[in-house]
């Protein structure tokens, strides 16, 4: 089946999209509140992506 929670997507949406605009934020020398908001994304979303779950 697919769709936005493929994991897949969720990879995509946590880890190659930030570094994506990470690159792009570095190149084009934006502001460091980019940059700090973009690896903040990047940090929060791999620890989401890999908490353990927790099991009843």
């Amino acid at each position: 089946m697919g769709g936005f929670t493929d994991e897949r997507f969720l990879i995509f949406l946590t880890v190659i999209v930030p570094f994506l605009l990470l690159a792009a934020a570095v190149s084009l020398g934006s502001n460091i509140c980019a940059i700090v908001a973009i690896l903040v994304w990047i940090g929060v979303g791999t620890t989401i992506l890999y908490l353990p779950h927790i099991k009843e």
